[in-house]
């Protein structure tokens, strides 16, 4: 790591309005007494610090339909040779037909959406992508690129996983527009359309008409990978008017190689997957204290700075900005989400707020928690009776967790930990979840039905980081959250302990069920122990299976 070291005259910096390259939400770790968190724009760091979207292809498969497959029928999605039809036929080629005409894969777009495309037509060069249009209900396979007066949004699904292995697909194009959303089957012709995706449980409109099989949707989650060697230019800086703040301090916090510091924090949450070193500009004077707090004022005034100096930030991946205390700025730390900045007012010394806000440069929002949720003996019910609060996950840096380590799903956002060790669960029966950081499965996840999933972790104590004592409930059950994740992500922490006041024992003891109106499901633990949980998951069923 270098050291530049400012002279000690004072620098004019004039604050220059760069051209912003994009705008995204801009998250802040804000005081007791702060006012909401903060919304802005990024300014761009250089080509290493594209916000990746997600890799979820994850080849080509069938697309079958459950109602078809109920009827005996025909299941797959087909186009044809000559046309772009779609409709639902058989899954085995006739003479003269191909396989691939029934075989699609999903490419994730971000944000949660992908494009359907048909191998048969991508073979053929032909428009390959399953569209939808405007003012009607039909479905065809098209270009993948609109055309004058077309609308991307027309190419874009999104699977909304309704478990048991199936999917409704939804067209973000007819949800912008207000109109039924679903493509779906009906009964008595191979047509396909899109509409309502509530179904009105006649014999003749079935929910069944809207499930696909998941299975091009069944592994790839969304990510948003950041690994490999990383480099960041950390800058102290002050006011003319402020003493300097230690500088080794904020080194320390930031690029130390030696507890704590975000870079040892981030070498044993990514188990070494993701090394951050960089740079260090200290003694910068960034001229008259501002009456206000323009954020994007002071990074500029710092990259300007920093240029003034020789040194380009556009050559590193990431930018930190500790600025003297500002009292005016209603916020602790300010990051952009995802993205590649962070501004400290006047606690670059404190590593937890460097965790938290780099986890907004992953793509991580504030986690709440679910609380009050209704419980009679050994279960609590997750349902609409529970409460919403914010800021009480002790084991998420993003929610009031300190420097505890990330969350296993953030680990599988940032690309840390493989699918292969984080499944999805479509049956009811014993599952076995290893110890986070270890071997083994890592989570399970179980479909809720509207998006979200609910997301099963257990801890052991890892120090430095997860000190946690060995009697420590957060140490000894499962911890479950609410999880929604596409181009980012955001946890909600299930208090399953409801009786108590604390979330210091929100995770689900041995003994203990956990039953989800809304997924359909339930999960008890039947034993824990230094290699993992022994589990019973129901799906389908709010009664889980006996241990």
């Amino acid at each position: 790591m270098k050291l530049f070291f400012a002279k000690p005259t004072r620098v004019k910096v004039s604050i220059v309005l760069a051209a912003l390259l994009a705008t995204l939400s801009v998250f802040s770790y804000a005081p007791a007494t702060a006012a909401p968190e903060q919304h802005g724009q990024q300014r761009g760091l250089g080509t290493s610090a594209t916000n990746l979207a997600g890799t979820m292809s994850v080849g080509y498969t069938l697309l079958g339909n459950k109602y078809r497959g109920d009827a005996g029928l025909g299941t797959c999605l087909r186009t044809f040779s000559g046309s772009a039809t779609v409709q639902a036929g058989d899954c085995t080629p006739g003479p003269g037909e191909y396989t691939s005409m029934r075989t699609w894969q999903a490419v994730d777009q971000g944000s949660g959406y992908v494009l359907l495309q048909n191998k048969y037509r991508a073979d053929a060069g032909l428009g390959n992508c399953l569209r939808t249009f405007s003012g009607n209900d039909t479905v065809q396979v098209g270009d993948c690129a609109p055309g004058p007066g077309e609308y991307t949004s027309m190419r874009l699904w999104k699977a909304v996983d309704q478990g048991s292995g199936y999917v409704l697909l939804q067209n973000k194009y007819r949800g912008d527009a207000g109109l039924g959303t679903c493509l779906r089957t009906l009964g008595g012709s191979d047509t396909m359309q899109i509409g309502d995706c509530a179904a009105q449980g006649t014999p003749t409109d079935l929910t069944s008409m809207r499930l696909w099989d998941d299975d091009a949707f069944a592994t790839g989650w969304p990510v948003r990978p950041v690994t490999g060697q990383k480099r960041a230019l950390v800058m102290a800086t002050h006011w003319s008017d402020a003493t300097p703040a230690d500088p080794a301090a904020v080194q320390q916090a930031t690029l130390g190689n030696s507890y704590p510091s975000l870079r040892t924090y981030l070498q044993e949450v990514s188990d070494g997957a993701l090394d951050l070193t960089g740079d260090m500009l200290t003694g910068i004077d960034l001229g008259p204290r501002p009456t206000g707090c323009d954020s994007t004022a002071i990074r500029n005034s710092a990259r300007t700075a920093a240029l003034a100096h020789g040194v380009d930030p556009d050559t590193y991946d990431y930018l930190f900005v500790d600025i003297s205390r500002q009292s005016v700025c209603p916020w602790e730390g300010l990051a952009s989400q995802p993205g590649n900045w962070i501004l400290s007012n006047g606690v670059g010394y404190k590593t937890w707020m460097w965790t938290h806000e780099f986890g907004h440069n992953l793509g991580f929002s504030h986690s709440d928690t679910l609380k009050a949720c209704p419980a009679t003996g050994n279960v609590t019910q997750v349902n609409s009776s529970c409460t919403v609060s914010g800021g009480d996950d002790p084991t998420d840096t993003m929610g009031g967790g300190g420097m505890h380590l990330y969350p296993v799903d953030y680990r599988q956002f940032a690309g840390w930990i493989p699918d292969s060790q984080v499944l999805k669960v479509t049956s009811s029966g014993s599952y076995q979840l290893g110890v986070l950081g270890g071997n083994g499965t890592q989570e399970y996840r179980v479909a809720r039905g509207d998006g979200s999933y609910l997301s099963l972790e257990y801890r052991r104590a890892t120090p430095p980081y997860d000190d946690y004592v060995s009697t420590d409930p957060l140490a000894n059950g499962v911890i479950i959250r609410i999880v929604t994740s596409g181009s980012t992500v955001h946890n909600r922490l299930v208090d399953a302990t409801p009786a108590t006041s604390t979330t210091d024992d929100a995770p689900l003891a041995a003994g203990r069920v956990l039953a989800d109106e809304v997924a359909d499901a339930a999960v008890t633990v039947c034993t824990v122990d230094a290699q993992g949980a022994d589990l019973r998951i129901a799906v389908g069923s709010t009664t889980p299976p006996s241990c």
